[in-house]
């Protein structure tokens, strides 16, 4: 009697931590714990609880400024990338409209799905550009800067799951070689920023940073994507530490706090 107590309870509990994720739209994006309550009829107890558990697991994050939640970025893993997905991101807008304002280039935020990398969000800036990518589309990880950028900081088994698949070269400076593939991505997580130039597509350069969710984890990046011809060489260390600091402004927006 007692296990079927203990299974029906967790029934419940699956259903009623569901049902909250479900709340939030992309017009309703922030609810508090009393609008949840009055949504679900369950009392504010219990709410809390489903989502403090919630908040714990990276379903949910505490918008720190009113209190209120909205989806976190263990959504992403879920039922692959949907529109919905974007709004975990909604406020970092302004930081990639101010990076692509700045060096003239589209500025990307990206993640990780399966063995590639996804383009969430995208602002162009203030200049027209040529484009390769666009919002939705899906990318080899080990040819880009935005990809490689994320794979670096994943476990040792899916960065060997990575480097024994079939890795297409699309110019003659894509890194098919295994071993020589495995020395960027250490040498990315050494540097905490990754470089890529013509390794997708002739004359184009792409400059990416690792972005960290509450718990520490890189969930995503943010990156500057052109045609080599637009960037300044010389003013490469400072894009980079703009592109930096820019992931780590997103990364604290998402709950990281790095003390």
């Amino acid at each position: 009697m007692k296990h079927l107590f203990n299974e029906k309870y967790l029934v419940a509990s699956v259903k009623n931590a569901v049902r909250i994720l479900r709340l939030f739209t992309p017009k309703q994006n922030e609810l508090g714990i009393t609008e949840l309550s009055k949504h679900l009829g369950l009392p504010k107890s219990n709410v809390h609880r489903y989502v403090r558990e919630l908040v714990r697991e990276g379903f949910l994050i505490q918008n720190k400024l009113n209190g209120y939640y909205r989806l976190g970025p263990s959504n992403l893993s879920l039922g692959g990338i949907v529109q919905l997905n974007k709004e975990t991101y909604a406020d970092a807008k302004p930081i990639l409209a101010k990076l692509a304002n700045r060096f003239h280039l589209p500025a990307h935020i990206c993640v990780m799905e399966h063995n590639h990398v996804v383009y969430l969000l995208r602002e162009m800036g203030d200049k027209p550009v040529k484009l390769i990518t666009k919002s939705g589309r899906h990318n080899d990880l080990h040819c880009t800067a935005e990809g490689l950028v994320i794979l670096a900081f994943k476990s040792k088994d899916i960065i060997d799951n990575v480097l024994t698949q079939s890795l297409k070269m699309y110019t003659k400076y894509t890194i098919t070689d295994p071993s020589l593939l495995k020395q960027k991505i250490l040498k990315i997580h050494r540097d905490q920023y990754a470089i890529t130039e013509d390794m997708y597509a002739d004359g184009f350069i792409s400059l990416a940073a690792p972005i960290q969710d509450y718990t520490g984890e890189v969930v995503s990046s943010l990156s500057l994507i052109g045609e080599s011809k637009n960037v300044n060489k010389s003013e490469l260390d400072e894009i980079i530490k703009e592109v930096q600091k820019s992931a780590k402004k997103i990364s604290e927006l998402l709950g990281y706090y790095d003390h």
